[in-house]
This record gives C-alpha cells, sequence and structure tokens, in this order.
C-alpha cells in the first residue's frame, strides 16, 4: 500500500510524468519579485498580481505554443511603469482605468543551465522563470498570448486562438466587405463562382492568416481555379473576444464587417441585387446552377464539420504561410 501511495504523491507532485512540480509559494513569490519583463521600449513590466491559469485557457494557449508545456505557467497581471499612473484613476473608456492591465505568461521550471542564462530569467532553489513573449502577426509588435484574440466559426462552439491583437484585426474588418463584394462580382473561375455562391452574403469577418481555419477544416474551404492554383474560399467567423485582464473575463469584439448591412431585409436585399448583376454577366441558367450546386456544397461541408471529433485549432500553418 505505501508503495501504491508513492506512486500516487509522484503523480501529483510531476516527478513520474516529466512535468515540472509544482514549486512552493514562497518560490514563485521570490522568482515573479525578481524575474524582469520589458517591452521593445524598454519598458519595465510590473507585476501586481498572479494567479494560475484555468484549464481551458491553458489548453487553448498551449495548443499553440507548446513551449508553454515545459513548466508550471502563471499568469501575471501588472502594467509597464509609465502607465502606472493611470491605475487609480477612473478611466474614460469605461474600464474603471484597467485598459492598460495586461497578463503575461511567466513559465517556472526548473532550472537548467540554459533557463539560467536567459536574459529576464530569474533563478531561485533550483527554478528559473521566464516570460512567454509571442508577436502580433499584422504588426509584429511583441505580445503576451492573453492579447491575441479569440474567435469561433458558425460550424462548432469552439474557440480557437487567433494570431493577431484586437487592434490589429480591426484594419482587416473595414476591408473585407469591399474585397469580397469585388471577388464575387469579377471571379471568371466556375469553381470559385460555386463556392462563393454558396456562401451567401458574407458580413462577418474573415482572414486565413489572421483567423485560420483549423487544419483538419481547412480543404473545405479551398478549390482550384482553371490553371490548378489553389483558390481560398472565406470562413466567416461567428464571434471574437479577447481577454481582459483587469476583470479577468473575455469581452466580446466587433466582428461584423464595416460596411456591411446588419438587418436581414438589407442583407436580403443586397444579395438579391448582386444575383441580378452575376445573371446578367454570366446568364442566369449558370448563375442558377451554381447556386445551388454551392449552397449544396457549402451545406455538405459544415455538417461533415459539425460531425468531426477532430476540431482542434490549427496552430497556424508556421510564419511562412502568414507571409504568402
Amino acid at each position: 500500500m505505501a508503495e501504491v501511495k508513492s506512486r500516487k504523491r509522484r503523480r501529483e507532485d510531476g516527478s513520474d510524468t516529466g512535468r515540472t512540480p509544482p514549486p512552493p509559494s514562497h518560490v514563485v513569490e521570490e522568482l515573479l519579485r525578481t524575474i524582469v519583463i520589458e517591452d521593445e521600449d524598454g519598458r519595465n513590466f510590473r507585476i501586481s498580481s498572479h494567479q494560475s491559469l484555468e484549464q481551458e485557457r491553458m489548453e487553448r494557449y498551449s495548443r499553440r505554443f507548446p513551449e508553454l508545456n515545459e513548466g508550471v505557467v502563471v499568469g501575471c497581471t501588472g502594467r509597464y511603469e509609465e502607465d502606472n499612473e493611470d491605475e487609480d484613476r477612473d478611466g474614460d473608456d469605461g474600464n474603471n482605468g484597467e485598459s492598460q492591465l495586461i497578463e503575461h505568461l511567466v513559465i517556472i521550471s526548473k532550472q537548467g543551465k540554459e533557463a539560467a542564462s536567459q536574459e529576464g530569467s530569474a533563478s531561485v532553489d533550483g527554478y528559473s522563470a521566464r516570460a512567454h513573449i509571442t508577436d502580433c502577426k499584422i504588426s509584429y509588435e511583441e505580445v503576451s498570448a492573453t492579447q491575441l484574440v479569440e474567435y469561433q466559426f458558425e460550424e462548432t462552439d469552439e474557440w480557437f486562438l487567433g494570431v493577431t491583437t484586437r487592434d490589429s484585426l480591426e484594419s482587416f474588418r473595414k476591408t473585407k466587405f469591399d474585397a469580397w463584394k469585388t471577388q464575387l462580382l469579377t471571379t471568371t473561375c466556375r469553381a470559385t463562382l460555386r463556392s462563393l455562391l454558396g456562401l451567401g452574403p458574407i458580413t462577418r469577418l474573415y482572414d486565413r492568416f489572421a483567423l485560420p481555419t483549423p487544419e483538419a477544416q481547412a480543404a473545405h474551404f479551398e478549390t482550384r481555379d482553371e490553371n490548378g492554383k489553389k483558390v481560398y474560399i472565406p470562413h466567416c467567423v461567428k464571434a471574437i473576444r479577447v481577454w481582459n485582464a483587469g476583470t479577468r473575463k473575455y469581452d466580446a469584439t466587433e466582428a461584423h464587417l464595416d460596411g456591411a448591412p446588419e438587418r436581414k431585409e438589407e442583407i436580403e436585399s443586397l444579395w438579391q441585387s448582386m444575383l441580378a448583376q452575376l445573371r446578367q454577366a454570366h446568364g442566369k441558367k449558370l448563375i442558377d446552377e451554381l447556386l445551388e450546386e454551392g449552397t449544396k456544397r457549402i451545406a455538405d461541408a459544415t455538417a461533415r464539420i459539425q460531425a468531426s471529433k477532430d476540431c482542434d485549432p490549427t496552430a497556424t500553418k508556421k510564419d511562412e504561410e502568414s507571409k504568402e
């Protein structure tokens, strides 16, 4: 019996799994007191509180960033130094002065030679701590993973971690409606036209780099033109949110495309107008055939996605795709 209990304790403290065992609280406190986190401008990040991450958030972050599994992750909330003067005032943004709060992820692991020598890292009693920093794939500024947007598609309730911040994504929201209309009305590729017609009117944000489709589902939103070149079909999101470090809750962010109609009757009127232009340009018979084929194709794809158990978010197809 003693041996069984010993094994259980080893599993609980991480020694049986290869994971970093939870460090003592006094070690965590000292590591976070001495760690140095700076932004690109050399501003020092001052930690005001720390907490364990909720399991669901940790799983989502670690799927994108496997290095987070190298130790115990602590969420550290605070501000960069020049923002501290706003800490006690009521802000004009409705967030009670907390709009500048950021949650950085700090990885605490058993200390190795490399960890001990990393710039900005801290070490105490055989443990080391380092901040996990990523970047926004649009602005290329250094950010915390908690500052990246999260999003849902229509087909499932799964939340996916994006590759960009809310501010950077706003520029896409302002241009995508016109981009969709132009593609629909000017494409000469039958396969592309069929897919776009099947989607119907698009009023919500999409972008294959900023809001990537899970790899297991990507084929449903791709086709090829008459030259065999791959064409990407818009995959619209249902919702977008971003973590609020001040309230420790998610804030919804705008997913409706700038310039797109919002009321149901306005959307239908726009769609019928675009269909009339396409029928005039390509002929009523062809457009109606492609509309029927495309609608069925999208419905079948949606059903397959909803039935699939493989809905893991993509880790994005690496940076080379985001630079195509």
